[in-house]
C-alpha cells in the first residue's frame, strides 16, 4: 500500500508540474531498449542481474534539451541473474513479496556539461533514502538516452546480506542503468 502511495505521489508531482508548465513534455521509457542491472560480490564469485521491465518517465522541455524530473519503478521479481535459485534467494532476502518494487523519484536534476547531477529519493525494502549520482545524457534524433550508476548498501535499507557457505556477500550493490526515452 505504501508503494502505491509513493508511485501515486510521483505521478501527482509529475502531473502538477506538467500542468504548471504546459510546454513540458513527458517521455516514457522504451522497455525494449532499457535496462537496470545490479551487481553483487561474494568471496567465491560475482554476479549480475538485469531487468528489462523498466517503468520510467522524464519531464523535459518541448525541445528535449533539459530534463527537469525523473521517476522510475522496477519490480524486484523482474531481475534475472541467469540462475533461478539465486533469483529466488534474492527475492527472499529483499522481502519482495512485502516490498515488490524499487522506486526512485528525483528532487533536482542539474545539467553540468553533458552530465546530469541527480538528487532524489530511492525507496527500497520499505526505506526511503536520499541519494545523489551522476548520469550521462545522449540525444539522438527524437530519443533521449540516460546512462549511469551508483552503489547502495543493503544495510542502509535494513536488508540482511545474503550468505553462501556461511560467508556474507559484500554490503554494496552496484546499480547501472541505460534507459531510452
Amino acid at each position: 500500500m505504501k508503494r502505491l502511495a509513493i508511485i501515486s505521489g510521483m505521478l501527482l508531482v509529475s502531473t502538477l508540474t506538467f500542468a504548471a508548465n504546459p510546454a513540458a513534455v513527458k517521455l516514457f521509457a522504451d522497455k525494449s531498449h532499457s535496462s537496470i542491472t545490479y551487481g553483487m560480490n561474494h568471496l567465491l564469485h560475482s554476479w549480475t542481474g538485469t531487468s528489462k521491465d523498466v517503468n520510467s518517465v522524464i519531464l523535459t522541455d518541448k525541445d528535449k534539451k533539459n530534463i527537469s524530473q525523473v521517476a522510475v519503478s522496477v519490480k524486484i521479481s523482474s531481475f534475472d541473474s541467469k540462475n533461478a535459485n539465486r533469483d529466488s534467494h534474492m527475492m527472499e532476502a529483499t522481502d519482495a513479496l512485502k516490498y515488490p518494487n524499487i522506486t526512485f523519484s528525483s528532487k533536482s536534476i542539474k545539467l553540468e556539461g553533458n552530465k546530469l547531477a541527480v538528487d532524489g529519493i530511492l525507496s527500497f525494502h520499505g526505506v526511503n533514502k536520499d541519494i545523489s549520482f551522476v548520469a550521462e545524457e545522449k540525444k539522438n534524433k527524437n530519443q533521449v538516452e540516460v546512462t549511469g550508476g551508483f552503489d547502495v548498501n543493503m544495510t542502509d535499507f535494513n536488508i540482511k546480506k545474503p550468505t553462501l557457505m556461511g560467508v556474507a556477500t559484500d554490503d554494496a550493490i552496484k546499480i547501472t542503468f541505460d534507459v531510452l526515452y
